[in-house]
């Protein structure tokens, strides 16, 4: 039950009601923040593991040009 219903029913009229819209909007404003900060961890661990998997392409492509004829070898032998 909210103050305003509460003071209806006293039939006074209520005096807080610039500190429960503060309240309401911090609250909001809570909420939203935490979402963009979920948001921006989260791009931040996507670009991490992004970069990460490039990383071992890069490191594969080097292997392949190095050992490459070995598996050419190991094809033929076949």
């Amino acid at each position: 039950m909210h103050l305003f219903e509460i003071a209806f029913e006293m039939d006074v009229e209520p005096k807080c009601k610039k500190k429960i819209l503060r309240m309401k909007l911090l609250n909001h404003l809570k909420s939203h923040l935490e979402l963009i900060i979920f948001i921006f961890l989260y791009i931040l661990y996507l670009d991490k593991a992004i970069a990460k998997l490039q990383n071992r392409f890069e490191q594969f492509k080097i292997y392949e040009d190095i050992f490459g004829f070995l598996v050419f070898y190991l094809v033929l032998k076949i």
